[in-house]
């Protein structure tokens, strides 16, 4: 039996790879999921328009946002259960830190922005494998895993993986935005810099999930009414079906032990302490509950290890030109456009820009900015010039995450503090300059003075802390995710990235994890 820790995307793709090679799999999953109150209020949705929604169930399902410094975190349908903690889970703490893990049957899957794109060979030197050897996990995993995008620019540099992509409307603003970029496009790809509408995982069509296609409803940074937007838990429910595949949720794993040619997996769920023995465990916990039951296995209390962060910056750009009625134009509200920056005298890596229009979060953004002004201030014509760029930094320029074991009573705590890096700063800076001196040939102005530096973690693109490497020492793991000093127990989610790329990170967790479970089921390289 091999057990897979956690059903987020990584661990959902290590059990569809073992599964579809024939080997029987237990996930073992803490499992929180939504509220049946709120389970029932989106069935309630289903097969009505939403010109026959009434307020009170939109204010229900919507939810305030969940405050967390400058950028607040995303709700599923109104709830934070993708943020909870089971009665089961030891001790978090974090100073000046907001990332934590998820409990959730799906992981951050059900909150997740779910824009997708590969990572780039240039971004992958310091890893022990190559872009070539991720590109089956990608295919594979873009067969249970829905995709809306087009056949377009991008594909010079980021191959699709799909040979016949959904489509989602693009909105108005968007529309004129990569207008201008193409009309461009020869200045623009001299400068480093290529684009195309954005990639996200939605069933646009509706055609996996059987509910009809986008309705254009705008919900879409709050939770899909018909659930198009893809989570792991959809992943989880086909895989359940399978005689090769148990389900065991209610289970939080804290502790592996190697005994010859077995593994113990350590866990508790409400009534106390379980073990499960099995030949192999692959954990998919998050890089911050993997990192701990790795610690905790190889004995490193009181040590440090540090998470790699991509680290995002938010900045507001406008355009010349408006367009009129945004607020009541029926869209998506997830990521619009991609902008990737490939220029040496802003980073030898890529710098990955999302560009949205148009949503509930950034009007809420705007009328914070303004504040009392916003009582007077044209807020419907700011808003249909005004986009909103999502921008990661390589971790080479980005702070991290130091993360710490220690001994509490007969148990244990993690503690976690951010490393900030002196050169994130310059390099936001030279992103924010190049982007302004291409301004004509956008059509967009950034605003400098309203760009926000998140901490370390706040983008959820976080990892690193055992990386793979050619050759392991202690604390990195070999290109199966096997631990230096562990045989039978592979860390498969983006705790083993070598580094942190700019460009979106769940997508490489999904076919990293799918490429290691593949490969063990083939039997490749295994040491014992």
């Amino acid at each position: 039996m091999f057990y897979v820790v956690g059903s987020g995307p990584s661990g959902i793709s290590v059990a569809h790879a073992l599964a579809s090679a024939g080997q029987p799999v237990t996930i073992l999953d803490s499992g929180l999921t939504l509220e049946r109150e709120r389970q029932d209020a989106v069935a309630a949705f289903e097969g009505r328009e939403p010109d026959e929604w009434n307020a009170d169930e939109l204010a229900y399902l919507t939810g305030p946002l969940l405050p967390a410094g400058d950028v607040p975190l995303k709700l599923a349908y109104g709830s934070d259960y993708p943020y909870r903690s089971p009665a089961a889970a030891r001790a978090i703490r974090g100073e000046g830190v907001t990332y934590q893990p998820s409990y959730a049957a799906g992981g951050f899957s059900n909150v997740w922005g779910s824009s997708i794109l590969p990572y780039l060979q240039r971004d992958l030197i310091d890893w022990p494998i190559t872009a070539d050897e991720l590109a089956e996990g990608y295919a594979r995993v873009l067969e249970f895993m829905p995709i809306a995008a087009e056949h377009d620019e991008l594909e010079v540099s980021f191959p699709l993986f799909s040979e016949r992509p959904a489509s989602l409307p693009t909105s108005r603003q968007a529309a004129m935005l990569l207008q201008n970029l193409r009309a461009n496009r020869p200045q623009l790809a001299d400068a480093g810099l290529e684009f195309g509408r954005a990639r996200v995982a939605v069933d646009a069509a509706g055609t996996r999930t059987g509910s009809g296609g986008c309705m254009a409803c705008g919900l879409c940074l709050h939770g899909c009414p018909r659930g198009l937007i893809y989570s792991s838990q959809h992943t989880l429910a086909a895989l359940r079906k399978r005689p090769e595949v148990r389900y065991i949720a209610g289970v939080t794993v804290h502790h592996v032990e190697e005994r010859d040619d077995r593994v113990l997996l350590r866990a508790e769920n409400a009534d106390g302490p379980l073990t499960f023995e099995g030949e192999r465990a692959f954990l998919g916990a998050g890089p911050v509950n993997t990192t701990a039951i790795l610690m905790r296995s190889l004995g490193m209390y009181d040590a440090e290890v540090l998470l790699q962060d991509s680290q995002y910056f938010l900045f507001p750009a406008f355009s010349r030109r408006g367009v009129s009625g945004v607020t009541q134009e029926p869209l998506h509200t997830l990521c619009q456009a991609f902008l990737e920056i490939s220029d040496e005298a802003v980073s030898p890596n890529t710098v990955h820009c999302q560009v949205y229009t148009y949503n509930a979060i950034l009007r809420a953004l705007l009328l914070k900015k303004l504040g009392p002004l916003a009582r007077v201030a044209p807020t419907d014509m700011i808003l249909g010039r005004m986009f909103l760029f999502q921008s990661y930094l390589h971790s080479r320029h980005s702070g991290r995450i130091a993360l710490r074991l220690n001994r509490a009573g007969g148990s244990d705590e993690v503690h976690m503090t951010p490393r900030l890096s002196s050169e994130t700063v310059p390099a936001v800076r030279r992103v924010l300059r190049k982007l302004a001196g291409l301004s004509r040939a956008t059509g967009v102005l950034p605003v400098a003075a309203l760009a926000e530096i998140t901490e370390p973690g706040r983008g959820f693109h976080t990892g690193g802390s055992f990386p793979m490497a050619r050759a392991p020492r202690p604390g990195q793991t070999d290109r199966l995710g096997r631990p230096f000093g562990l045989n039978r127990t592979h860390a498969v989610d983006a705790t083993v990235f070598s580094s942190i790329a700019a460009t979106t990170i769940t997508f490489t967790v999904m076919a990293n994890a799918y490429r290691i479970g593949q490969e063990v089921a083939r039997g490749g390289e295994l040491r014992a």
